[in-house]
């Protein structure tokens, strides 16, 4: 084995371990989201400054942070959409707060919160990391948030949770494909894949992990890779055994297998297929 071929061994383990890349974007896409989570986490600093004072608002603008990437970076995502959202933050918000009041140790208090808070959102199918740390500052927020007691699920959680939604909405509404939620979204459609809505989220069910993706987003990509693949001028292999090949100038090749039961080891190969549409030329055929 050459050195060439080792190393290129090790790039394709370490690019295994560290899975691939995020979808790459334009600059447009960079902008609208950066500044629609410069305009939401201002008016989320304010409110939450303003009902629980500067340290609780400098940790909640983490878990709302959290949540800015989400919903102006991938508003497309199953873990961006309405019901993750709010049902993931106010659900782990009520866990966090009941750990903080009846558990007087604080470091199991913490960890409660947050397993707690990840259990619920699984339980319900209301996933949203940003949860985590909403359920963890309702613990270790200090007295200011402790006092909120459950007002904390209202204000600032629920507020703060609307208001990142409602910018998102607006920031995304002028751009048809960025458009949240995703219902709203619109693309423009490639003929129907030979594959259903309910077979893609069939196959999504067997993976039997939590993949970030909606429904609609995921028949849109089925949809263009079909489109693509239809696309696509490489030649055509056909695994082959004994067979003979017919071809007439400017019609379709077809492949015949003569079936022989005993010897199926015999002519088996490869034949690669350069189809040409100019009916003045034969279609090339080669081993």
């Amino acid at each position: 084995m050459t050195d060439e071929t080792q190393d290129k061994r090790l790039v394709a383990r370490i690019r295994d371990l560290v899975g691939p890349g995020t979808t790459r974007v334009g600059w447009r896409e960079m902008t609208i989201g950066g500044l629609a989570a410069l305009v939401g986490i201002w008016a989320v600093y304010a409110l939450t400054s303003w009902v629980a004072g500067t340290w609780a608002a400098i940790l909640m603008v983490g878990s709302m942070g959290a949540a800015a990437v989400l919903l102006f970076a991938v508003p497309h995502g199953a873990l961006s959409q309405p019901w993750p959202v709010f049902g993931g933050q106010v659900v782990s918000a009520a866990i966090g707060v009941s750990a903080a009041l009846w558990m007087p140790d604080p470091a199991l208090a913490a960890g409660v919160a947050v397993g707690g808070a990840i259990a619920a959102m699984q339980l319900l199918r209301c996933i949203h990391p940003p949860g985590g740390a909403t359920a963890l500052i309702a613990v270790i927020g200090g007295p200011e948030v402790l006092e909120l007691g459950y007002l904390y699920l209202l204000v600032p959680v629920l507020a703060n949770t609307a208001i990142l939604f409602v910018v998102a909405v607006i920031a995304n509404y002028p751009f048809p494909w960025r458009r949240y939620p995703i219902g709203l979204a619109h693309w423009d459609e490639p003929p129907a894949p030979p594959l259903t809505s309910r077979h893609l989220q069939a196959a999504v069910r067997d993976l039997n992990v939590v993949v970030d993706i909606t429904p609609a987003e995921l028949d849109a990509l089925a949809r263009s890779a079909i489109a693509h693949a239809t696309q696509d001028n490489s030649p055509l292999q056909v695994p082959i055994g004994e067979r003979y090949v017919h071809a007439e100038a400017g019609e379709s090749v077809t492949i015949h297998k003569r079936l022989d039961d005993h010897d199926e080891s015999q002519g088996r190969g490869r034949i690669t297929l350069n189809v040409i549409g100019d009916r003045g030329h034969r279609p090339d055929a080669s081993d």
